[in-house]
């Protein structure tokens, strides 16, 4: 790496990690201001709010808005060389404005690399301790008791509880159906199903079983029976947001197992899956667009290319939004709808990159 680079890169990565402490500092400082009144009244310890809330909320969003934070560093960066005609000094010594991107891919490189590996295997941890302390001591009890539960644990296998106590591991009204087509083959229901932790089965009381034959229906009645119905107790409830607190390949055996069982909201976990390995792209075009918008001298300055290139962010930001809420609500592939606005904005930044060569 020649001297030039370093000088750039140094540049770079040192506006990034600038832009990241001041933005979180401040987003801190109006955090605390929100949310001192509840820590007064839970009587939060200071260490507790400092390593378990604090720390964690700093990795959390510092890694949510990575590829934002790098942007803004390569506006800023960029523009602060254009505007001290460093960068015509540059060209005129013979090196091309495709030479001179090299050490911003490097330092998007850097920047991508460490996201990835803290966002897959570090921040599904950070955020759990967040989570759990949110829980103790900002928001209210966590709850205990959930209702109307619809899964399907294999395919044209559907269980239902009209409600469920997760701590208990204890459900009411339960019903296991099997279908055949669109035809019901057989119905399993119980007033209650506890978790035997010493078995690994459901103890099922008050149970009825019908099974339809060739021959006509078939029912069994009982007060209890141990049953293995191919599902446990964590399997009943996902809490909100819960994929964001696997690791990478947690979370890939968590899709695999639910694409096993033919589950009806499988897209999600897709979306979900597909957008970590998306992220680090992301970093690369925004890198790519903000070196192009702030490469040549503007009336201005700088203010000038952050408004254009925040522009520019904000439309990237909303088309992978519309289009993460059109899979939603239609056939569109997740792995499609992740890719999109990735493909889109990077044949954009490319053709903005040809045009600051010119």
């Amino acid at each position: 790496m020649k001297r030039l680079d370093k000088y750039i890169l140094k540049q770079f990565l040192g506006t990034f990690a600038f832009t990241l402490i001041l933005i979180l500092l401040i987003s801190v400082v109006f955090d605390v201001s929100e949310k001192i009144d509840d820590f007064f009244r839970r009587e939060a310890p200071l260490d507790e709010i400092i390593s378990e809330y604090y720390i964690n909320f700093i990795i959390h969003y510092g890694l949510l808005f990575s590829a934002l934070f790098t942007f803004i560093a390569v506006i800023i960066s960029t523009s602060k060389l254009a505007n001290n005609s460093e960068i015509i000094a540059i060209i005129n010594c013979g090196l091309s404005i495709k030479r001179l991107l090299k050490p911003y891919l490097i330092g998007a490189a850097i920047i991508a690399c460490i996201s990835f590996y803290l966002n897959n295997w570090v921040l599904p941890t950070t955020n759990q301790i967040r989570l759990d302390f949110e829980q103790e001591y900002i928001y209210s009890k966590k709850n205990e008791r959930y209702k109307n539960i619809h899964r399907q644990v294999k395919p044209n296998h559907y269980i239902y509880l009209e409600s469920y106590n997760i701590n208990k591991q204890k459900g009411f009204r339960f019903s296991y159906e099997i279908f055949k087509g669109q035809q019901l083959t057989s119905k399993f229901k119980s007033d209650f199903i506890t978790w035997d932790t010493l078995k690994g089965e459901w103890l099922a009381e008050n149970y009825n079983f019908r099974e339809l034959e060739i021959d006509g229906e078939k029912i069994n009645k009982g007060k209890s029976i141990h049953k293995n119905f191919g599902f446990k107790p964590e399997e009943l409830v996902y809490q909100k947001n819960s994929t964001n607190l696997m690791t990478l390949p947690e979370l890939h055996k968590f899709v695999k197992k639910e694409q096993i069982k033919g589950a009806q909201n499988i897209h999600f976990y897709f979306l979900d899956l597909y957008q970590r390995y998306s992220n680090p792209f992301t970093t690369f075009i925004l890198t790519l667009i903000g070196f192009s918008v702030a490469i040549h001298k503007k009336r201005g300055g700088i203010g000038v290319n952050l408004v254009y290139g925040f522009g520019l962010t904000t439309l990237f930001i909303l088309f992978q939004k519309i289009s993460v809420t059109f899979t939603t609500n239609s056939d569109l592939h997740p792995l499609i709808a992740i890719l999109l606005p990735n493909i889109i904005f990077g044949f954009f930044a490319y053709y903005l990159f040809r045009k600051a060569e010119r």
